[in-house]
């Protein structure tokens, strides 16, 4: 659906992270910057700026395969509470311009700007504001997007990248988006390319004109969604209220590849707490726990179960995940790293039930009350192990 006159923003932030460290630390400007960890570390990179993307650095690249390929790079491990400073600052400009302001990530921000031409102007004087803006106040470059869905207006700012301003309107539907990748289009990803490549369905245009028997036969009921996409359209407005993360998270790569059973709990009992505390800070509860591990082959395999109810507190997600770390039999294989997953996240959990469960509940309120206070490691669990 196209509503004629609306025009929406897609504010894009290039290369946050590294952006954010060459703004603070002017030295680093036109250097290659790989934000993950120091050189000869086992993390992965959280991201890079243009000049290491040259030379083929990509984000989840592991830090050992970047300094292969850019050794003249500067490693920096990731400063999440200076990234996240700058985030909350670059909303608030935001704001300035529309009370219509869509957060959509930490780096990504929708702006409702149809309301705002009689003061700002049209559009893309208010896009080059904007970033004129970003800058002088931050020293960070954006890339913006224009057009009257959500995701056109998205696709436009990934067409435009670094520091460019891109539109794409309701005609450029039959136009320029049909040449496009069906992967540039936001909510196909990779699994999902691969099943549209599968039947021969590469462009944006093949995805519009393929029957839609053949879309349905193959997708199921998310085959109209599929089609919506292919068209441009959406039906979501810009919205001011922050919507439930998808899943809260941890990880850890280990220093040397192990297959302790004794570390490997020990590492997911300290994890588990870490995403529950993430969980408590946002007044949600978890209905799905994941565990992801990865062996020193670099092979992924992932496991996850659905919780009698939803879960805000560390015993019954520790006591799944150790179930499906026994399910996969890892002690006789050698980890690299393990991951904690909570999912499906629901604001139940906080309504008092008729069992014991709120006794868990104002326990971790009080943990969290203390660690606030005195940091995060001021209370630990026995048996935790790593951050």
């Amino acid at each position: 659906m196209f509503v004629s006159n609306r025009a929406i923003l897609h504010v894009d932030m290039d290369a946050f992270f590294a952006s954010v460290e060459q703004a603070r630390r002017p030295g680093l400007r036109g250097l290659p910057v790989i934000v993950g960890g120091p050189c000869g570390g086992r993390g992965v990179v959280a991201t890079c700026s243009y000049e290491a993307r040259a030379c083929g650095v990509r984000t989840a690249m592991p830090i050992g395969q970047a300094e292969r390929l850019c050794p003249q790079g500067v490693f920096l491990p990731p400063d999440f509470k200076a990234y996240t400073a700058v985030h909350e600052r670059l909303v608030e400009l935001l704001g300035g311009f529309t009370d219509q302001v869509e957060v959509a990530s930490i780096d990504e921000a929708y702006l409702d700007v149809t309301g705002s031409r009689r003061l700002f102007g049209p559009p893309r004087a208010i896009a080059r504001r904007v970033q004129e803006q970003v800058y002088a106040e931050h020293g960070l470059t954006c890339s913006i997007g224009i057009g009257p869905t959500k995701l056109l207006a998205k696709v436009a700012a990934g067409l435009n990248k670094p520091a460019g301003i891109g539109e794409l309107q309701k005609a450029d539907v039959g136009g320029r988006l049909r040449d496009l990748p069906v992967g540039d289009l936001h909510g196909i990803g990779p699994v999902t390319e691969e099943r549209l490549a599968a039947l021969g369905l590469t462009t944006v245009g093949m995805l519009q004109d393929v029957p839609f028997a053949v879309l349905a036969a193959a997708f199921g009921r998310d085959a109209h969604g599929l089609r919506q996409l292919a068209l441009g359209r959406s039906l979501a407005p810009v919205s001011r209220r922050r919507p439930l993360p998808k899943s809260v998270g941890r990880e850890m790569t280990f220093a040397d590849d192990t297959n302790d059973l004794e570390l490997l709990r020990g590492t997911l009992l300290g994890l588990a707490d870490r995403a529950v505390a993430d969980l408590r800070r946002h007044g949600l509860a978890a209905r799905t726990v994941a565990l992801k591990v990865r062996y020193n082959t670099f092979h992924t395999v992932g496991r996850h179960r659905t919780l009698p109810r939803p879960a805000a507190a560390v015993p019954a997600v520790y006591r799944t995940l150790v179930e499906l770390l026994d399910d996969l039999d890892v002690g006789v294989r050698w980890v690299r790293l393990v991951g904690v997953h909570l999912g499906s996240l629901t604001h139940d959990a906080f309504q008092l039930t008729l069992d014991e469960g709120w006794r868990e509940l104002a326990l971790g309120a009080a943990v969290d009350e203390v660690r606030a206070k005195y940091g995060f490691s001021s209370l630990s669990l026995a048996g935790a192990r790593g951050r």
